[in-house]
């Protein structure tokens, strides 16, 4: 919760560039919140649903993100449950395309998501928010609707101007806008054990000071296996390097940013809890019961590929025959454009004379 407020703290998600691990960051943060306890509400602003998918979304959601703020359903009837206890979701979907013209047209439409966030049921601790990798209108809605502002950077020289760009917007927002919000966080990424990375980091360090959170989230190919198997990481492997700095980003993300002065919370018995929420569960059809996990099959080698087009041409390219006799011709035409350009200029000088 807000301190002071009773309404649940808005943690979002941003960078305006793509394939810095935002949409892996707001899955993975809000399952190990509900971990530690925390009810948490995931809302995917993102129309390619990836968040929504990595938490058990099989199918596209008939009332999600979209319907919230066109006003058309309030927090409570947008959410739906996940595998996972303590979290539920609100869905994205393709229609989010569309929103940023729909919203435009709306009064104060840097206002909408805020509205409808104040329907959240008063059991809910904290929204986690997953922006598009854009600055449009979702995710400056969700900027002004936000208490903390998560910013993923991968540290490299490309990711370092997105990086101040994206910053730069949050500022103008917070200026503007939002004028209490004045949390906000730089994750590094994708890390590595390299001097370039690690110049960077210090570059960033410096530029930013405190702003950078004492939390690195290393580079791990089981982060590529859970997104291909429609899990959060920290569910498929709780063990896993990423998992265990996602749990501990969870854990500071707590202390420093959401419940800053509150109690400090313990993250004991937090991966065996991960480790059994991976467990099948009988499906129910009792009222509140949690759907089961949905765990797509692991990725496995294809078919060969079937001779296409350019294998057949290259396969009779020989046959080609070649075009010969071309040599006098090609002198012929040299020879004409020369003679061209003597009598172009022997005709301009005899004009000169003649006037």
């Amino acid at each position: 919760m807000s301190a002071g407020t009773g309404k649940p703290s808005v943690v979002v998600v941003f960078n305006q560039k793509g394939g810095i691990g935002k949409t892996t960051t707001s899955v993975n943060l809000a399952v190990c919140l509900a971990a530690l306890g925390k009810n948490v509400i995931l809302i995917d602003l993102d129309a390619q649903s990836n968040a929504s998918t990595s938490v058990g979304l099989s199918a596209p959601a008939a009332t999600g993100a979209y319907q919230l703020l066109r006003g058309d359903v309030d927090v409570e009837h947008a959410c739906r449950p996940t595998p996972y206890p303590n979290l539920r979701l609100v869905a994205g979907s393709d229609d989010l395309s569309w929103a940023d013209v729909e919203i435009a047209v709306k009064p104060d439409p840097q206002y909408v998501l805020e509205r409808a966030l104040a329907t959240t049921p008063s059991d809910v601790d904290v929204v986690v928010i997953d922006c598009p990798p854009a600055f449009g209108i979702l995710s400056v809605n969700a900027s002004v609707a936000a208490d903390v502002v998560i910013l993923p950077v991968v540290p490299s020289p490309m990711a370092l101007d997105g990086l101040h760009k994206a910053w730069w917007n949050i500022q103008r927002v917070r200026t503007h806008f939002n004028r209490d919000l004045d949390t906000m966080g730089i994750l590094f990424t994708m890390t590595e054990d390299s001097e370039l990375m690690h110049r960077l980091e210090e570059a960033i360090a410096a530029s930013f000071g405190a702003r950078v959170l004492p939390v690195m989230i290393p580079r791990d190919m089981q982060v590529i296996e859970a997104a291909a198997r429609d899990l959060p990481l920290v569910v498929l492997d709780p063990s896993t390097p990423a998992a265990v700095a996602y749990r501990r980003l969870a854990e500071v993300a707590l202390a420093r940013l959401i419940d800053r002065g509150g109690k400090p919370v313990s993250g004991d018995g937090v991966e065996e809890r991960l480790h059994e929420w991976r467990k099948p569960r009988p499906h129910s059809t009792e009222p509140g019961a949690l759907p089961s996990v949905h765990e797509s099959p692991p990725m496995e080698p294809g078919p060969a590929p079937a001779q296409s087009w350019d294998d057949e041409l290259s396969a009779t390219v020989d046959d080609i025959p070649l075009v010969t006799g071309l040599g006098w011709k090609i002198g012929v035409a040299v020879l004409l454009v020369a003679l061209g350009a003597v009598l172009g200029y022997a005709f301009g000088r005899w004009m000169y004379f003649v006037q």
